[in-house]
C-alpha cells in the first residue's frame, strides 16, 4: 500500500487518475460520434432514396407497374414497401431473426400511403462493434503507456530531491559544500537556495565554535599560569613570613589581581553562556513587526538607562512604518551589544544618537556615539578582539556578528565623518531578502 506521505507515489496516482479518464471520455466522445455518424449517414441515405423514388413516381400504381421489388431487394439490398399511413414512425430500428433493421418511411403526396425503405444494417452494426474492440484495446495501451509516463514524471520530479538529499547524507563538519543551484529545476532553486542559507548558518557556527574554543583555551590559559604563578610566590614568601599582618600588607596588590583575574574568567565564562544562547536563537522562528515601533520601544528604555549613567540619548525615526519579517531576539542581540557599547564609551555628558534611513537597496539602523573612535584596521569583530580602553573579554561584537549573519543582515563598525569624535555602528537589512522574499 501507497504511503500518503510519500510525494512520487501521490503525485503517480494523481496523473495516472486524471489522464487515464481524459483518455475514457475522449474514447467515449469520439465512439459516441463515431456511432452517431454511421446512424445518421444511413437513415439521410434512406431518405434520400425514399424521396428520390417518390419524386419519379408519384403515382404508387406506376411504381408497381414498372418495378418488381422483389428484384430490387436482391439488386440494391433494400426492401421496398407500401403501406397505410396510420400508426407509422419515420425511422424504426428492428430485430429480425437476430439481424438487425433500419426502416424509414415517406409519405405519398396526397395520399393515405406510405412508401417503406427496409435495409439490413447488421454489416454495420458489426463494424462498430469491431471498432470499439479497437477502441478498448487502444484506451489499454493509452492505459498502460500513462502508467508508464506517469511513473518516469514522478521519478523525474523527485530526482532533485534525492539529490538534495544524498548531497546532505553526504556532509559532514569538514565537507559543507554549496548546492548548485543552477543545475536544479526552476522549482526547485528556492529550495537550493534555501538549503545554501542553512549550510552557511552552520558553518558560521562552526568555524565561529572553532575560533571561540581556541581562543577561550588561549584567553583562560594566560591569567591561570599567571594565578599559580603569584599564588606559588606567594605561599614562598608566607613559609618565611609568620607574621600574618605583614603577609597581607605585602600581597595585598597580588591578591587584588588574582580577583580582577578571577573576574575576567567569570567574564570569559559569562559570554561563552551567551553564544550558547545565541547559537539557539538562530533558529528562532520570524515574525512580522514594525523595526520602527519595535527601536522606539527599546529605545526608550535605553534611554532611562543613559540618563543613570549621566549620558543623553536621543532617538529620531524619520520613517514611521516599516514592516517586514526578522528574529527579535537575535535582532535584539545585536542592537543591544551597539547600544551597550556607544554608552561605555561615550564620556558622561555625552551624547548616543539612534536614527534609521534607507538607500537605494537597504534598511540601515544606525547607533552613533561620541566615544574616542576605533581603529578601522583592526577587525573588531573577532573573537577576544579588545580595544586599548576595552575591560571585556571581546566576545560581545563576535557574538554580535554571528547573530547578524544568522539573521542575514550586515553590520559595520566605522569612525565618524561629520567632524565629531566617535564611532557609527551600523544594522544593515538588504531589500532584496528582508522584502521581496517575504
Amino acid at each position: 500500500m501507497l504511503s500518503k506521505r510519500s510525494l512520487g507515489s501521490s503525485f503517480f496516482i494523481e496523473i495516472v487518475v486524471v489522464m487515464t479518464a481524459m483518455l475514457i471520455a475522449i474514447m467515449i466522445f469520439v465512439s459516441y460520434m463515431l456511432s452517431s455518424y454511421i446512424n445518421k449517414n444511413t437513415e439521410k441515405t434512406l431518405q434520400q432514396q425514399a424521396a428520390t423514388i417518390v419524386q419519379y413516381y408519384p403515382n404508387k400504381d406506376d411504381l408497381l407497374k414498372e418495378f418488381n421489388l422483389f428484384n430490387l431487394k436482391r439488386v440494391f439490398d433494400i426492401e421496398i414497401g407500401i403501406e397505410d399511413s396510420s400508426n407509422q414512425v419515420p425511422i424504426k430500428r428492428v430485430l429480425l431473426n437476430n439481424d438487425y433493421y433500419i426502416k424509414v418511411t415517406y409519405p405519398y403526396p396526397n395520399s393515405n400511403k406510405v412508401i417503406v425503405l427496409t435495409k439490413n444494417i447488421s454489416n454495420e452494426r458489426d463494424m462498430l462493434i469491431n471498432i470499439y474492440m479497437i477502441m478498448a484495446l487502444v484506451t489499454l495501451v493509452g492505459f498502460l503507456f500513462i502508467l508508464y509516463y506517469g511513473y518516469r514524471l514522478s521519478q523525474q520530479m523527485m530526482e532533485p530531491l534525492h539529490m538534495l538529499t544524498n548531497k546532505f547524507n553526504n556532509m559532514n563538519d569538514s565537507l559543507l559544500e554549496p548546492i548548485k543551484t543552477s543545475q536544479l529545476p526552476s522549482e526547485f532553486k528556492q529550495l537550493g537556495e534555501a538549503f545554501n542559507d542553512l549550510i552557511k548558518k552552520i558553518q558560521t557556527s562552526i568555524n565561529y565554535r572553532k575560533e571561540l574554543y581556541v581562543g577561550t583555551a588561549h584567553e583562560l590559559k594566560t591569567p591561570l599560569a599567571v594565578m599559580r604563578l603569584k599564588n606559588q610566590i606567594t605561599l614562598m614568601k608566607y613559609k618565611r613570613k609568620y607574621n600574618p599582618k605583614e603577609f597581607l600588607l605585602e600581597n595585598k596588590e597580588t591578591f587584588e589581581q588574582n580577583i580582577k583575574s578571577i573576574d575576567t574568567l567569570n567574564s570569559m565564562i559569562h559570554n561563552i553562556l551567551e553564544y550558547g544562547r545565541a547559537e539557539g536563537q538562530q533558529f528562532e522562528k520570524t515574525q512580522r513587526i514594525n523595526i520602527i515601533r519595535f527601536l522606539a520601544q527599546k529605545s526608550e528604555e535605553y534611554e532611562l538607562l543613559a540618563h543613570s549613567q549621566n549620558r543623553d540619548f536621543l532617538y529620531n525615526f524619520e520613517i514611521e512604518r516599516f514592516v517586514i519579517n526578522i528574529q527579535p531576539l537575535l535582532f535584539m542581540h545585536i542592537f543591544q551589544n551597539f547600544v551597550q557599547n556607544a554608552l561605555k564609551f561615550t564620556p558622561e555628558g555625552g551624547l548616543v544618537t539612534v536614527t534609521v534611513r534607507t538607500d537605494a537597496k537597504n534598511f540601515i539602523v544606525e547607533i552613533i556615539d561620541e566615544g574616542k573612535g576605533i581603529d578601522e584596521s583592526e577587525n573588531l569583530f573577532a573573537p577576544f578582539k579588545r580595544s586599548a580602553e576595552s575591560t571585556g573579554a571581546g566576545l560581545g561584537l563576535f557574538l554580535a556578528q554571528n547573530a547578524a549573519e544568522s539573521m542575514g543582515v550586515k553590520i559595520s563598525l566605522k569612525n565618524r565623518t561629520d567632524g565629531i569624535q566617535g564611532a557609527i555602528a551600523s544594522i544593515i537589512f538588504p531589500f532584496d531578502r528582508f522584502l521581496h522574499n517575504h
